[in-house]
């Protein structure tokens, strides 16, 4: 008895050990949003040995959570971090951080890592991007206090001067720097916002909606400079002022948030296909793009690599976090051998600035002109709550139509925005009309809601236009 139950467990010994030698090397370039969720998904549900290399600092954290702990809303940078280094190493995943890789080698299956070459069966290129600084601005990049924020360390340096400091400049009028102007300013800190653009947020709102911000981050502090860019940046071995219209303004910290570009470079040299995105061209199951063919060994998300416009079939590169998780999650299902494909999207989009929410989806007046597309808009004003409820705040809808069915949505309010996005978000992808829209059902109740949702306003009012266009008289009224 004992004999057998010895060689019992020795046959179960030597098969994890075969196991083992059996398991597929599977390199991950990137620490973010992608490579941590494929990293852990792979693990738990697949038979590799998995190496995640990062030239970041830290991993696994949260991005999109920095302009608040900037202004005060969360305790500190730590908060951000979802799991530490410990949690992966636990799990039998490689973590190398602050690591550089210098070349992918599709052909011999290789990554070279400063004078080390590390093999792989499965490679996921998750570079991210990296901070684009135009070259009237880069001269100045090197003073000190003169910041870009895209990782944790970065928002902890920007955090420490910010101590000290009490006259904060932002250069750029992005999600990044609207959230970081209004979270500052509510912190006490003098903060002028800079944008070359007149419209805030102009890839993300039309230039009405983009007038609601505006006057919101004139009303709780914010300094807002538009139509201009800084013509220099100030100071000998740290930033005392910018200098914007010949007008010196004096400045402790300054935050350039001018956008971002897709980290290609790696994959460029290597020779995979970069798209007029400027992303990296994938398959619909994420796979890149080498010479004529799909290379089904490599694979490819998050904001460097390439997605399509569900409304208009355009490539673009998107940046939003849910985005990234969605791709890590297909690129994970494909490694473990469950089919699993991305399509095109709709990209709906919320940022929050001080109190003020403001969400998007699909696509807007502009970027609808410029693809061709003629289209029909309704506006909207109304209440989150009912009027008698305390707490509520104005709302306002945008919404889009082309050929009859929506293809756009634009909401600001205090509260209640990304319930109506989301919605409006499938209503796009369910490709509804205008006339379905009208026969909508929302709910009700006095804390949340008006009786009749402004959603409706906004439909109806686009509705009157179409039949104005056709010479009809509109026979249904709110």
């Amino acid at each position: 008895m004992f004999i057998q139950t010895l060689i019992s467990i020795l046959d179960i010994l030597n098969h994890m050990d075969e196991e083992t030698t059996q398991r597929q090397k599977l390199v991950i370039i990137g620490g973010g949003a992608v490579g941590m969720a494929v990293a852990t998904h792979t693990q738990r549900h697949g038979n590799y040995s998995v190496t995640v290399i990062s030239k970041d600092t830290h991993t696994a954290y949260s991005q999109c959570g920095m302009p608040f702990v900037l202004g005060g809303k969360i305790k500190d940078f730590d908060a951000l971090i979802v799991r530490n280094p410990e949690f992966f190493k636990q799990m039998g995943i490689n973590v190398r951080l602050n690591t550089t890789v210098n070349a992918i080698d599709i052909n011999s299956k290789t990554i070279h890592v400063n004078n080390e070459i590390l093999p792989f069966d499965k490679l996921v290129i998750a570079t991210g991007s990296r901070t684009h600084i135009p070259d009237n601005i880069k001269p100045y990049i090197k003073l000190d206090n003169v910041f870009t924020l895209r990782t944790l360390s970065d928002g902890m340096k920007i955090q420490k001067s910010l101590k000290t400091g009490t006259d904060l400049t932002i250069i750029g009028g992005g999600s990044i720097g609207v959230e970081v102007a209004a979270s500052a300013t509510k912190r006490g800190i003098n903060t002028t916002l800079v944008n070359r653009n007149y419209s805030l947020l102009s890839h993300n709102i039309d230039s009405d909606m983009s007038e609601i911000v505006r006057s919101n981050l004139v009303s709780i502090g914010v300094e807002v400079i538009t139509d201009t860019v800084p013509e220099s940046i100030n100071g000998t071995t740290k930033v005392e002022s910018v200098t914007i219209d010949n007008n010196d303004i004096s400045t402790d910290v300054v935050i350039i948030s001018t956008g971002v570009i897709p980290e290609t470079s790696l994959a460029q040299d290597a020779g995979i296909e970069i798209g007029e995105s400027n992303g990296i061209v994938v398959n619909k199951h994420l796979q890149v793009k080498v010479g004529d063919e799909f290379n089904p060994d490599v694979f490819s998300g998050g904001e460097c690599a390439q997605v399509h416009n569900f409304i208009t079939g355009e490539p673009f590169v998107s940046q939003l976090g849910s985005t990234a998780r969605r791709m890590a999650t297909v690129i994970g299902d494909n490694l473990c051998g469950t089919h699993s494909t991305f399509g095109a999207i709709t990209n709906p989009w919320i940022c929050v600035a001080g109190d003020l929410q403001i969400g998007t989806v699909g696509i807007t007046s502009q970027s609808a002109i410029k693809s061709g597309k003629k289209i029909v808009t309704g506006m909207s004003k109304g209440l989150t709550r009912a009027g008698y409820y305390p707490g509520g705040s104005q709302i306002f809808i945008k919404l889009i139509f082309s050929d009859m069915y929506l293809v756009g949505a634009q909401v600001i309010a205090e509260e209640g925005v990304k319930e109506r996005i989301d919605g409006l978000a499938f209503a796009i992808k369910k490709k509804a009309t205008i006339d379905e829209m009208l026969e909508m059902e929302t709910c009700y109740a006095p804390p949340v809601s008006m009786l009749i949702d402004p959603i409706m306003y906004a439909v109806e009012d686009a509705h009157k236009k179409i039949l104005a266009m056709l010479g009809l008289t509109c026979t249904i009224c709110l």
